[in-house]
């Protein structure tokens, strides 16, 4: 195999189909990637066993096969090298189980093996999916992926839950303290309707995100225990997590009787770390005290002092007060533009506290005790 690729096109195609190779030494064939040439298109695949991409360039993307064929191209080291050189044309080339890489002014010679053994990536070959516009996917995952637990193990609460509507997604994620969620308009085609709990690990949809790049629309495939997610040239495949996971929407205070106010995120998000300051882990957490046309922020630590920001506010109810970590309330104010309007719901100091927005995205928060 020998093939002749131009740099702008390889190079950003091979570090992320890259990025989805193994980083354990479980099996070491996972830790690289695999290329296969033909006169017509060059596909680039990696997995970790769980995770997988395949990408693909076409003629037409500046590369010219030689000789065609397959190779598992190191991908630790093949990295590093096209990190430090800048020749525009790189040629690749396999003999026996050496591995040339050359530019106009480098050449290696690098050690791999057979590519018989490689596990294959699927393709995206499905006829029912969700249509969705990436710059939406892109926010779900960045507004609920925050908000999950990694290290509890009795419900899916590692994952992001995703609820498949016909013209919707909704993607959740919840540690049991706190719940995100966000709905993003989509479309089902051929009757795509999955029913079993799908919750997505957090890591796949990390890659999934930045696999995205600049292509405008993605498409989600659920299959058994699998999803398959075509992002123009570049097809992603994971396995979807097990567990229950919590019947979300039952968490979801009722905002009937609630007192409600409107913050602008930015004077809301600034406020709580003024405030923060003087928190400390014996005392921590913030109070939101209420009270005619204003807000007051505060917080107390042992041996530090006492802090409290006032936020003038249309309120005339009776005056109230409930305590928030502000480490959640961080997360939250940095997934929004600091000029997003947020809609506050709270009853009661001992009650769930819920945040809106205008574009169908919320988060539930427990009170501290």
């Amino acid at each position: 195999m020998k093939v002749r690729c131009r740099r702008e096109k390889f190079v950003p195609l091979f570090n992320l189909i890259a990025s989805f190779t193994s980083t354990r030494d479980v099996r070491p064939a996972l830790q690289n990637v695999k290329m296969v040439a033909d006169d017509n298109k060059l596909v680039l695949t990696a997995t970790d066993g769980n995770l997988g991409a395949q990408g693909e360039l076409s003629v037409d993307d500046g590369f010219v096969v030689e000789s065609s064929g397959e190779a598992i191209l190191p991908a630790k080291l093949l990295r590093k090298i096209l990190t430090e050189t800048t020749d525009e044309e790189i040629t690749l080339e396999l003999d026996g189980t050496t591995l040339g890489v050359r530019g106009a002014n480098f050449r290696y010679q690098l050690t791999t093996w057979s590519a018989n053994d490689f596990p294959t990536v699927p393709a995206f070959e499905e006829t029912a999916y969700h249509k969705i516009a990436t710059k939406s996917l892109g926010e779900m995952i960045r507004r609920t992926s925050f908000a999950t637990d990694a290290e509890n193990a009795h419900y899916s609460l590692g994952g992001v839950l995703f609820d498949f509507a016909p013209d919707r997604i909704t993607s959740v994620a919840t540690d049991g303290r706190r719940l995100a969620f966000q709905t993003r308009s989509a479309e089902a085609v051929g009757d795509h309707a999955p029913a079993d709990t799908i919750v997505f690990p957090p890591k796949a949809l990390n890659l999934i995100e930045r696999a995205a790049g600049e292509v405008e629309e993605a498409l989600i495939a659920i299959k058994e225990a699998q999803a398959l997610i075509q992002l123009g040239n570049v097809v992603v495949s994971t396995t979807l997590m097990e567990g229950r996971f919590p019947k979300w929407r039952q968490i979801v205070p009722d905002k009937s009787g609630k007192i409600h106010v409107d913050f602008i995120a930015g004077q809301l998000a600034s406020a709580v770390r003024q405030a923060e300051i003087v928190a400390t882990e014996k005392k921590p957490g913030v109070w939101f005290s209420f009270s005619s046309g204003k807000v007051s922020v505060a917080a107390a630590g042992d041996e530090v002092g006492e802090s409290n920001v006032d936020i003038p506010i249309a309120y005339d109810g009776e005056a109230s007060s409930i305590r928030l970590d502000p480490r959640f309330l961080n997360e939250f104010f940095r997934c929004l533009p600091a000029e997003e309007t947020i809609s506050f719901y709270f009853l009661q100091a001992d009650k769930a506290t819920l945040f809106e927005t205008s574009d169908d995205y919320a988060y539930v928060v427990m009170p501290l005790n």
